[in-house]
């Protein structure tokens, strides 16, 4: 998908695509075969041309060991590597911006890391003091407010300076990228069933999501709930909305992936440089016959890469 990403045309005229990694993985599984993989150890060394793949090369010693489509101990560090030099370049600005790939959290896991995924990480190597994972797709817009936790701990972490934290960090920066025109107007998600019933299916509402509407307006925010989940994505995909604030991860990446099955793009907000990514998995069933991931469909990825150099041109 990377490859693919860094051969589209639109992409190419807007930026020059590095992939950052250890090149042997390309030599190895690479299915364009009319491709040459250009490994480079420096920037300098970067040549310009629509059938080269510039990799900057980040070895691992045991990469040969490497079995495609398992979770394994190789692959998280090896992805966690790669993922330290892309920040690294990004921090010294020698890069517009990082799209990360899919990344295997139980590979992460298996090789010691101690974070669930790309987002932890990259605040971590950042030092960033706060940053919110977006999800876009299409016209469709949703902060995740608590992310990858399980569902039973969902309650106790929900809180609201949390979620109005949350929904205050995204909304100047729809502003700004979208160029929307005066505020953008916010559907807060409930927790339960019917936003709880007015308490008989649940209190959240009450309790927790409530105080942080009428803080949210108090600020000056446009924000409507707590609403039923079902009721908010509706009322957005209609156009009454421009962003959802889904208080759990299933509640955001549902509806995106239903209506966009291959179009979702992560976007952390909060970082010091730009970073994106598709809203997707690794894919590991994918890795099986002669031709490992040639049914993968790059779509998510190449719009990762266009929203990243969107976000770039508005600084």
């Amino acid at each position: 998908m990377g490859t693919a990403a860094a051969r589209d045309a639109r992409v190419r005229r807007l930026c020059r695509p590095l992939l950052v990694g250890d090149a042997w993985v390309l030599h190895r599984f690479l299915i364009h075969r009319s491709l040459r993989i250009h490994p480079i150890t420096d920037l300098a060394e970067y040549l310009n041309h629509p059938d080269i793949i510039n990799v900057l090369h980040v070895p691992h010693p045991g990469i040969r060991t490497l079995r495609l489509g398992f979770p394994q101990k190789v692959g998280g560090e090896a992805a966690c590597l790669a993922v330290r030099t892309a920040a690294g370049l990004a921090l010294q600005k020698r890069v517009a911006g990082v799209v990360t790939g899919p990344i295997s959290k139980e590979s992460l896991k298996m090789a010691g890391v101690p974070f669930p995924g790309h987002t932890e990480m990259l605040a971590r190597l950042s030092r960033a003091s706060h940053v919110e994972m977006l999800m876009a797709a299409g016209p469709l817009r949703s902060v995740l407010v608590t992310r990858h936790i399980p569902l039973k701990k969902v309650p106790g972490r929900l809180t609201k300076n949390n979620i109005v934290s949350a929904v205050r960090w995204i909304d100047p920066w729809l502003k700004k990228v979208l160029g929307l025109k005066g505020k953008p107007r916010w559907a807060v998600c409930g927790l339960n069933p019917h936003a709880g019933d007015r308490g008989l299916l649940g209190r959240e509402e009450i309790g927790v999501v409530a105080p942080a509407v009428k803080a949210l307006r108090t600020q000056g925010l446009s924000a409507d709930g707590p609403l039923p989940a079902d009721v908010a994505w509706a009322k957005h995909v209609q156009g009454e909305y421009d962003a959802v604030a889904s208080l759990y991860h299933d509640q955001g990446m549902i509806p995106l992936k239903t209506l966009y099955p291959r179009g979702v793009v992560n976007i952390t907000v909060g970082l010091p440089w730009v970073r994106t990514s598709p809203g997707h998995g690794t894919a590991f069933d994918l890795a099986s016959g002669r031709k490992p991931y040639s049914g993968a469909d790059p779509s998510a990825t190449i719009d990762a890469a266009l929203w990243a150099m969107k976000i770039t041109r508005h600084g």
